[in-house]
């Protein structure tokens, strides 16, 4: 059957009888392994690591129903209460006897309690083999480092070696211990079958390199057998209630302290959790490492994606640049153009004006020669006619006489000379007026 180990550790409670007096036990020995029941998976996984607890817990659940787990949990139970009709006598029951005054019944458990302890022994070791992972000293360590395989080793040399057989420790000193480990461990090996079946051959090289760990377990433990009985007496009664009512209880084959089951759980929830607890880890680990890869390649394309956007900044700002550039050639272009176009104009415009100057000098310069010419040839017949009178007739008829005089001199000398065709053209009409002018009838 598949157990939840949520559900095998719940079955006891931090304040359960079974609890208060396996830590009541080790109260009494020194190097007893400071333990304390988990109560809740939940609860165990929270004392671990709070932030990452719940997945722990889911984990450590899942770990526990696998073979190894659940093979020691069956043990557990096999040890506690019996399986298959075999009856486990529990080395309380001797001690409750004891307190009641019982001895002689007690020691007549004796043959009894030694197979029994024999085959918890056995049953320890089938249980390391099982629950840990690594060579058979791989495994032994393995239950050694873990605080609830510390409890486990130190109850079981303590209620099954120690306290049943006290007085036999006494008269017979360490031998007794191994005897029970070496003889009955190995004599009782092969009734693990009900549950180990064919790993029983395991179980039993397990136990070889375990007595050594048991045997200094119970050599340490032998010398607290007075104050591990005393407290027995004095304290069970309280502890257990009525032995009236302990003593009904394991008649039935049913063990009211069910302390293997709650060490049993215990360890298999240590080891599991151990295990659960590095592999979220690991998993924490590479889901942080995933989230700082994305976290990385998120900051390489943001980076990307910065450098793309001030390249395409920069580019725009060339191209605008550029075009200012180009727009401001074009304008300067333009400006020359339009600077040329009206330096010509300007320059046509003025040559224009100069050519309507000189056309205007040279109109004045010729109605000033006119009017020079016309002046010196009304002269001439002025000075014919006071000279010698003439008819009508004849005055009509008679050539004029060009006396070149000062004014024709002075007018010549104020119209300038012009080269090519504008000084040509002067000259022209110069002539022609002057022609005019002697075109008159002169007389000699």
């Amino acid at each position: 059957m598949n157990r939840s180990l949520s559900e095998a550790l719940a079955a006891h409670q931090p304040g359960d009888v079974t609890v208060r007096v396996v830590n009541g036990f080790f109260s009494v020995l020194p190097f007893a392994a400071s333990w304390t029941y988990p109560g809740t998976l939940g609860a165990a996984a929270e004392s671990l690591d709070p932030a990452i607890a719940a997945r722990v817990m889911a984990r450590a659940d899942v770990l526990a129903r696998e073979p190894g787990p659940q093979g020691a949990l069956a043990a557990f139970d096999f040890l506690d209460k019996g399986d298959a009709g075999i009856a486990l006598f529990s080395g309380l029951r001797g001690a409750v006897k004891i307190v009641r005054g019982d001895a002689a019944s007690a020691l007549e458990t004796d043959p009894q309690q030694a197979a029994d302890a024999g085959l918890k022994a056995a049953g320890l070791s089938y249980i390391t083999w099982k629950l840990f992972e690594g060579t058979l000293d791989e495994k032994a360590n393995a239950l050694l480092g873990t605080q609830s395989g510390r409890a486990l080793l130190t109850w079981y040399v303590a209620t099954d070696v120690v306290l049943p057989f006290a007085d036999n420790l006494v008269s017979g000193g360490t031998e007794l211990i191994t005897d029970l480990i070496d003889k009955q461990a190995a004599a009782n090996v092969a009734r693990l079958a009900v549950i180990a079946g064919p790993e029983v051959a395991e179980a039993a090289g397990m136990l070889d390199r375990l007595g050594g760990t048991l045997k200094s377990f119970a050599g340490q433990a032998a010398s607290f057998a007075q104050p591990l009985s005393d407290y027995a007496k004095d304290s069970l009664p309280g502890l257990l209630g009525t032995a009236d009512k302990v003593t009904g209880v394991a008649a039935t084959g049913v063990d009211a302290l069910s302390a293997y089951r709650a060490l049993g759980a215990a360890l298999v929830a240590e080891v599991c959790l151990a295990k659960a607890l590095a592999d979220v880890r690991a998993q924490v680990a590479v889901e942080l490492e995933a989230a700082e890869a994305a976290r990385r390649l998120a900051e390489a394309e943001a980076e990307n994606a910065r450098i793309e956007a001030e390249a395409e900044r920069r580019r725009k700002e060339e191209a605008a640049a550029a075009e200012r550039k180009r727009q401001e050639a074009a304008a300067e272009a333009e400006r020359v153009r339009l600077a040329a176009v009206a330096e010509r104009e300007r320059q046509e415009a003025e040559k224009a004006r100069l050519e309507l100057e000189q056309r205007k000098e040279e109109a004045r310069a010729a109605g000033i020669a006119a009017e020079i010419a016309m002046r010196e040839a009304s002269r001439q017949r002025e000075d014919y006619s006071l000279d010698k009178p003439e008819d009508a007739a004849s005055l009509k008829t008679a050539p004029i006489k060009v006396t070149r005089t000062a004014e024709m001199e002075v007018a010549a000398s104020a119209t300038p000379a012009k080269s090519g065709c504008m000084g040509c053209g002067a000259g022209i009409v110069l002539f022609v007026l002057a022609g005019a002018a002697a075109s008159v009838t002169m007389w000699a």
